[in-house]
């Protein structure tokens, strides 16, 4: 669909939802489109609005004229309903949506934030800014006490801002020129010097936009968060939008959960310790359709302090609940899915008496990448090939047989470790795509793919069947969830993970069930094994009987 139909298709809907706005008679039938631009409609001073948004005049009436069936179409004006927005978002292309990053926000979410923001309203509320407004569904949500001096827009889409500004303009009843282009503006938020500052920042910044070498070179010289490779356009619209808030002032935007948690916006994160706190934040999931991203609504309030958790509010999509206590926060990674009798559980995990990490005591190596699985693995069983593992073929303890064979050519495959760590005597295997942390023991040599991973420890006194124990008990799981809050299993995760130092009988006796729960066995049997190496690993820990139920309690539905 070419502008000149786009622009002629929203500006049909625009003067359908005026004309109910206003209440105004016009001649019978739709494709109002034509009878406007044919003179035959006043629009009660709205008109300016509706010629920006038509760039050629001429060809708008020949489309509209020559495809009538295209404007039988009728629209209802509804308040606060973005009806331009979301014809717009359904005429756009995908491919235009990823490449500006541009991920227009579901309703019900940008109405969740406004809500948190203002309830229903109140006195004397300040200003309200959104840079990235796209078609305004965040500003025509904002609460009937706020006023049009007191709202203000931004955004580099010249379509996008031509709606908000009607949105706004049927919303509030403003015909005021300058008043509509004065706080509505079409400029790129992050290289434009705003010498403006605001009480409430709200939006849905751009996400993975792809920015050229120049751009990456400007923004290199104005924000933190830029300095590296790599750049992340809402990292910098994050870091932009605090610098803009008034003291005591307050974000709120919608985010990937990434910011939180991945190592590449470490520099927004510490960016935001220096001097703001988080109120609010709320984990989503996913909320964009077919899009596989999780998001949060991060609410924060800058107030050119250090991060205190003091007060923060979390909903982790279960439970509400209000931290009390004051917490240690890195800037290498945010999480706040903890109550803080959790938080107290996570502590004397992490403190435990005579505790080793893997840190420096075990060897990683990654999976075979083979650059073509179709090409290299088979399900057919020769004498030159041998069984491959993937991640789904693991087990708590143990692994499947996979009907998958390869024949090792490591000098054919697109990237592989050296031999000794996949032909060590004895290995641990782990899922590398996974919430829950997944261990199998293998000494018979086996090959692995990239979606399962090798550890060998290498800890003085520590046999390895003993921490494959502990790495797959309920309480590394807890700590590896409430800590991390990843999807994938890092090896920056597992480094992490407080050991307990014991002796050899102790290991010895949970070896023995370690050796009944890597062999195959009744399900019943080996449940009722685990539940007994769980339980001595909590004692362990020292951990109460109220402790390690809070524990169950969190990672009931763990994989087992």
């Amino acid at each position: 669909m070419s502008y000149v139909e786009l622009e002629a298709l929203l500006a049909e809907c625009a003067l359908q939802l005026i004309v109910q706005r206003e209440h105004l008679t016009v001649p019978v039938g739709t494709n109002l489109l034509v009878k406007y631009l044919q003179g035959e409609i006043s629009i009660n001073g709205y008109g300016f609005l509706i010629d920006d948004l038509i760039t050629d005049k001429v060809e708008s009436l020949l489309f509209a004229m020559r495809n009538p069936e295209l404007f039988s179409k009728e629209y209802s004006y509804a308040e606060s309903e973005d009806i331009l927005g979301a014809l717009y978002l359904s005429c756009r292309k995908m491919s235009n949506r990823k490449a500006t990053g541009s991920y227009y926000t579901p309703a019900a979410i940008a109405n969740k934030i406004v809500k948190n923001l203002f309830g229903e309203g109140s006195a004397d509320i300040g200003t309200v800014f959104d840079p990235c407004c796209g078609t305004g569904t965040f500003l025509l949500l904002l609460p009937g006490n706020i006023t049009m001096e007191h709202i203000y827009g931004n955004d580099i889409d010249p379509i996008g801002v031509c709606i908000t500004r009607i949105n706004l303009a049927l919303k509030f009843r403003i015909t005021d020129r300058d008043i509509l282009y004065g706080h509505i503006t079409q400029k790129d938020y992050l290289t434009f010097d705003t010498k403006e500052y605001f009480d409430y920042i709200i939006g849905n910044p751009p996400w993975g936009y792809h920015f050229s070498e120049e751009e990456k070179e400007k923004l290199r010289g104005k924000y933190q968060c830029a300095a590296g490779k790599y750049i992340e356009s809402y990292d910098v619209f994050t870091e932009q939008a605090v610098s803009n808030l008034n003291y005591g002032g307050v974000l709120s935007f919608l985010l990937p959960e990434a910011i939180l948690n991945v190592r590449t916006h470490m520099q927004i994160r510490e960016f935001l310790i220096k001097g703001n706190s988080i109120q609010y934040l709320e984990y989503l999931g996913d909320v964009f359709d077919k899009v596989q991203c999780p998001c949060i609504i991060l609410q924060i309030l800058h107030n050119h302090k250090p991060m205190d958790t003091l007060g923060m509010v979390v909903n982790d999509g279960k439970r509400v609940y209000t931290i009390q206590t004051r917490r240690g926060i890195q800037k290498d990674y945010f999480c706040f899915t903890t109550t803080d009798e959790e938080y107290g559980i996570l502590q004397k995990i992490e403190h435990v008496p005579h505790r080793i990490t893997l840190f420096d005591n075990a060897r990683f190596a990654l999976g075979i990448v083979t650059g073509d699985n179709k090409k290299f693995i088979t399900k057919t069983k020769t004498e030159d090939n041998e069984m491959i593992l993937k991640g789904v073929d693991l087990h708590k303890f143990r692994f499947t047989e996979s009907d998958n064979y390869i024949m090792y050519k490591p000098e054919e495959f697109q990237q592989t470790a050296p031999a000794k760590y996949y032909r060590a005597p004895q290995k641990l295997l782990y899922r590398f795509i996974c919430k829950h942390l997944v261990f199998a023991y293998d000494d018979k040599q086996t090959l692995s793919l990239n979606s399962c991973n090798v550890l060998i420890p290498e800890a003085d006194g520590l046999e390895i069947k003993y921490i494959l124990a502990i790495l797959n008990s309920r309480i590394a799981q807890f700590y590896f969830q409430k800590n991390f809050h990843s999807v994938k299993v890092l090896r920056s995760h597992i480094e992490q993970i407080p050991i307990p130092m014991v002796g050899k009988a102790e290991q010895e006796e949970m070896i023995q069930i370690v050796d009944r729960l890597i062999m195959p066995a009744e399900d019943e049997d080996a449940a009722g094994d685990f539940e007994i190496l769980d339980e001595k690993i909590a004692n362990i820990y020292g951990l109460s009987q109220k402790e390690y139920a809070t524990i169950k309690e969190n990672v009931w539905d763990s994989n087992l």
